[in-house]
């Protein structure tokens, strides 16, 4: 490619060479010449170029200011892509040169009054787009003869600047009667004058609650989402959000009217038409359950169809809500959620997710002899879910229990450690509601058995073997053995497993004393004697004393009979799933959080900002821009907070029991680890009581040679967002701590409370 005489041409490499200031100069002067000469002025392609290499020096950073007079002289011309580029420079450089903008000003307000409608809606475009603090005095004469246009493209143009005049000066655009005018606009011929003018006045009415929909203007605006694009069909099915039909009559008619909106393949239109036939019915029962069903096919449909994963995702998440809610209404179409080799793995997760919800008596053991074949991926993640998707389908539908079981000593037998742990902790969900000894005692040997080839090194999964050796004991000849291995490292266990272990041999000497009674009296010993951790300590002293009081008594208490577990607590999500259908069609959906998980209102005033940096400042008590629990946002909703440490509202009476820690900390992801460097190892009082004054709790600490270990637990007032963290901390003072808990954005708040908590020790 030819060079020209700037150093570089267009849309070549050379373009990215740089100048020194004097060549710079002197190139700008070249330019302000060539504006100036009649024979570029007269040659449209020599003028276009010139025009071109000013645009390219002002993205090289060079400054072009000097060529302003020049470059308002070359508005003068009937050539729209001139104009184009000379306006573009014009509202670049408004800013700096204020004085001669002003001549900008007059011949934008002319070329406002073109004969071509493209040029007088460029013109007002780049109007409205000048950055100078006087710009409102000039922009509302030109509106008000540019809004009554009898071209569509410079109407709606106009509607758009009136918004900048919104937000230069609402007084202005009070007085002018602006509102008013965007409502009659509503009923303009052009559907692109009418969605702007809808865009316009949801922004200007924001704070009093938005545009205010009446019968004629919802209907007027619904027969003509044919002549829309996607965009505006979807700001019109959200308008339709706050109208309440008077009628049944009118909430079909309206039905009816949006049917066609569900035949289309735009995601969007889609999910938000679903979201307004939810809405409508949610006071009918049955025409509610009915419109499940109605929006079954086109769901399906969009998922499958979808050009892009993200889309199908999307999709698949608000079909997961729906099936939560009516199971029922996707049950038959359980094989569209099969897995597919080429699905990546956030999409085999969600489908995973819903054919546990779909599962019914005819297609329970299909789909459990599915999720088998998913528990050989290489994803070692989805390979334990597909694992527990069995155990819920099976504590679900009792009808494949017996296969379920099945499947499960196959995994049992598997050389894969993961899926035999993995079986194991689903397991022990499984025999708590399948507990009879016909149905467990195959599984029983098959635990022995694949214990002894390869021992389970994950927590969870031996804390569920020792649950299983203590609660079927009696049928398992090697149980008080494989304790008493079990037991020789019981100083360095977690507490958890202390507690677990401690529960299991208490349960096993009623059963088979003489084996168990030498390990049981070794295990007390070492845990009564051991205040490294209060809980382990207390359970063992009230298992010690029971069996001296009354051994009778103690076996009762221990061994009780157990009802049969039909629902876990866990799983009943009833209050969150609620929650998410009010915020259908949202990123709740997605994320599986209601909004008040992940977000907090914006502060409009930064002078509020800035006087919370000074509170923060001048507050010595540690609690500095913390939500007192008077100052919490209503269930659902996020709080408003000026920082981040504000939206972190924690409960100061939250207690939490070891086997729920120990629950929630094997199923939350870890979000940060932190490192602290503490002046000395602070004393177990003293760190408790640092800790409370910011309601941190310590639930067990417990030495391990020279290593303190700390867990910690919070949880936030509004929400249920539990913060757990593991803390180790070294003789020298170092520290290292990790923090789970279900919320990214939450916990990157609770990190830096935790880190203020602590801050007085280190």
């Amino acid at each position: 490619m030819k060079k020209s005489r700037f150093g570089f041409s267009w849309g070549s490499k050379e373009s990215t060479q740089t100048y020194t200031p004097a060549e710079r100069k002197g190139e700008v002067n070249e330019l302000k010449a060539l504006l100036r000469d009649p024979v570029v002025e007269r040659d449209q392609n020599r003028r276009r170029d010139v025009l071109k290499k000013v645009l390219g020096f002002m993205t090289l950073g060079v400054d072009t200011s000097s060529l302003f007079t020049e470059m308002i002289l070359a508005c003068v011309t009937k050539d729209l892509v001139q104009k184009k580029m000379v306006y573009f420079y014009l509202c670049v450089h408004s800013e700096t040169n204020s004085d001669l903008a002003i001549l900008a000003i007059n011949t934008l307000q002319k070329d406002c009054k073109d004969e071509s409608p493209l040029v007088r809606g460029l013109a007002l475009r780049s109007l409205a787009s000048l950055r100078l603090p006087q710009i409102a005095e000039y922009l509302v004469p030109t509106l008000k003869i540019c809004l009554t246009d009898k071209a569509p493209y410079v109407r709606k143009t106009s509607i758009l600047a009136t918004l900048k005049l919104f937000h230069v000066s609402p007084d202005q655009f009070r007085q002018m009667g602006l509102v008013d005018k965007m409502y009659g606009m509503l009923r303009d011929n052009d559907p692109m004058v009418c969605s702007n003018a809808l865009a316009v006045l949801q922004e200007v009415l924001r704070d009093e609650g938005g545009i205010q929909i009446n019968k004629s203007i919802l209907y007027f605006l619904l027969n003509r989402l044919r002549d829309m694009t996607e965009w505006q069909q979807v700001g019109v099915l959200n308008l339709t959000l706050k109208y309440t039909p008077a009628n049944e009559d009118e909430l079909f008619d309206i039905m009816n009217l949006l049917e066609e909106r569900l035949k289309g393949n735009n995601s969007a239109v889609i999910i938000a038409t679903s979201q307004v036939f939810l809405h409508l019915t949610q006071n009918l029962p049955t025409v509610h359950k009915q419109v499940f069903d109605r929006l079954r096919d086109p769901l399906l449909t969009l998922m499958a169809t979808s050009h892009t994963y993200e889309v199908s995702y999307a999709v698949m998440c608000h079909i997961k809500l729906l099936a939560e809610r009516e199971p029922r209404c996707f049950a038959k179409n359980y094989k569209d959620f099969f897995c597919r080799v080429s699905d990546p793995t956030f999409i085999k997760c969600v489908k995973i997710d819903i054919l546990t919800l779909v599962a019914a008596e005819t297609s329970a053991t299909e789909i459990v002899a599915e999720l088998v074949e998913y528990v050989s991926d290489s994803n070692v993640a989805l390979s334990r879910m597909a694992v527990d998707a069995m155990a819920k389908v099976a504590l679900k539908i009792d009808s494949c229990a017996k296969k379920t079981l099945e499947f499960f000593l196959d995994l049992l037998g598997m050389d894969i450690e993961h899926v035999r742990g993995q079986t194991l902790v689903a397991m022990k969900d499984f025999l708590r509601k399948y507990s009879s000894i016909d149905t467990v005692r195959p599984f029983l040997s098959q635990v022995v058995k694949s214990y002894k080839e390869m021992n389970y090194e994950d927590e969870t999964s031996k804390i569920a073997l020792v649950w299983v050796l203590g609660e079927f004991g009696e049928h398992i000849e090697d149980a008080p053995y494989l304790l008493e291995a079990m037991s020789a490292a019981f100083a360095s266990e977690t507490p958890s497993m202390r507690i677990e272990m401690l529960t299991a041999l208490m349960k096993l000497f009623f059963k088979r004393p003489p084996e168990v009674q030498p390990v049981l009296g070794k295990v007390f010993a070492v845990a009564i004697n051991d205040f490294s951790d209060a809980d382990v300590h207390d359970r063992a002293l009230m298992y010690y004393r029971l069996l001296k009081l009354n051994p009778k008594a103690a076996a009762q208490v221990v061994c009780t009979p157990k009802a049969t577990v039909a629902m876990f607590a866990e799983d009943d999500t009833a209050d969150v799933r609620d929650r998410l259908f009010e915020e259908f069609n949202t990123f709740s959906v997605i994320y599986g959080q209601p909004s008040g998980y992940y977000m907090k209102e914006m502060k409009m005033d930064d002078s509020d900002d800035e006087e919370v940096d000074e509170e923060e400042e001048e507050d010595d008590d540690g609690e500095a821009g913390l939500l007192r629990s008077e100052d919490a946002a209503p269930h659902g909703t996020a709080a408003a907070a000026p920082s981040a440490l504000q939206a972190l509202n924690l409960d100061p009476d939250y207690e939490i029991e070891p086997p729920i820690f120990q629950q929630k900390w094997s199923l939350y992801a870890t979000v940060q680890q932190l490192t602290f460097k503490f002046k000395a190892v602070p004393g177990q009082t003293q760190l408790e009581n640092e800790l409370q004054d910011h309601d941190i709790f310590i639930l067990a600490t417990g030495q391990q040679g020279t290593l303190l270990k700390v867990y910690l637990y919070a949880k936030m007032a509004s929400v249920e967002t539990t913060f757990l963290v593991e803390m180790l901390i070294q003789a020298t003072g170092a520290a290292q701590a990790t923090l789970k808990c279900p919320d990214t954005a939450a916990g990157v708040m609770f990190a830096k409370h935790l880190t203020k908590a602590v801050s007085a020790f280190t």
